[in-house]
C-alpha cells in the first residue's frame, strides 16, 4: 500500500490523500484514472489551462523516465505547475523589427505620408526600435536554474503552502492571485514566531 497525495486543484477536486496497492507512481496515475471517474479526462484536459504536473516520490522529484522505475515506499505526490514560455526574447526582437520597418516606410515614403505616417512613423520606429533592444537583452541574459538544480541547501521545496513548488528565484514576476487559488505559488514572505507559553 502507497499513500497517495494531491495538491492544489487536483486535491480540492479528487480528495487530497488515497492509499491504494500500487509499486510505482505511472502505476498510482492509471489507478486514479481507473478509480475516479474524469480523472484521466482532467489531466489531458490540463495543458490547454497552462498547467502541468510534478509527481514526487517522497521528497525526490520523479522524471518521466522514473515513473516506471520508482518502486519505494514513500508517498507518491502529485503537485500541479504552470507552463512556463521562455522564449529568449526572439519574438520580442522580431516584432520589434517589424514596427521599425513599418514606422519607416509610414515616415519616409509619400504614400506613408499621406496616412499620417509624419505624425505616427517616428514614434512607432522608436517603439519597435526599444523592443527590440529588450529582445536582445532576454536573449543575452542569463536564466536562473529550475528547482531541479539547487545550489543552496536552504533554498529547498517546501509543503507548507499548499505545493512542493513555491520557491522563486530572484527577479522573477510574481503573480497576483484574484480568487481561490488552485496551484502553489511563490510565498514573497513568511515567519514563524514563538511565544512563551506562562
Amino acid at each position: 500500500m502507497r499513500t497517495i497525495r494531491l495538491y492544489g486543484v487536483l486535491g480540492n477536486t479528487f480528495g487530497r490523500v488515497h492509499h491504494m496497492a500500487v509499486e510505482t507512481p505511472r502505476e498510482a496515475i492509471r489507478a486514479m484514472c481507473v478509480v475516479f471517474p474524469g480523472f484521466e479526462l482532467f489531466l489531458n484536459n490540463s495543458k490547454k489551462k497552462g498547467l502541468t504536473y510534478s509527481v514526487f516520490s517522497g521528497k525526490r522529484n520523479v522524471s518521466q523516465d522514473e515513473l516506471d522505475m520508482d518502486r519505494g515506499s514513500e508517498d507518491i505526490r502529485i503537485a500541479p505547475i504552470f507552463i512556463g514560455s521562455k522564449r529568449g526574447g526572439l519574438l520580442q526582437t522580431i516584432l520589434g523589427a517589424v514596427l521599425v520597418v513599418v514606422g519607416a516606410i509610414g515616415a519616409f515614403t509619400p504614400w506613408g505620408q499621406a496616412l499620417g505616417g509624419g505624425a505616427w512613423g517616428v514614434p512607432l520606429m522608436q517603439m519597435g526600435a526599444a523592443m527590440m533592444v529588450g529582445g536582445v537583452i532576454q536573449m543575452l541574459s542569463p536564466q536562473t536554474p529550475g528547482l531541479s538544480s539547487k545550489q543552496d541547501a536552504d533554498n529547498q521545496a517546501s509543503y507548507a503552502f499548499g505545493s512542493p513548488t513555491n520557491t522563486a528565484a530572484q527577479g522573477y514576476p510574481v503573480p497576483l492571485l484574484y480568487g481561490q487559488r488552485r496551484i502553489g505559488g511563490a510565498i514573497i514572505s513568511a515567519g514563524i514566531y514563538v511565544e512563551d507559553q506562562q
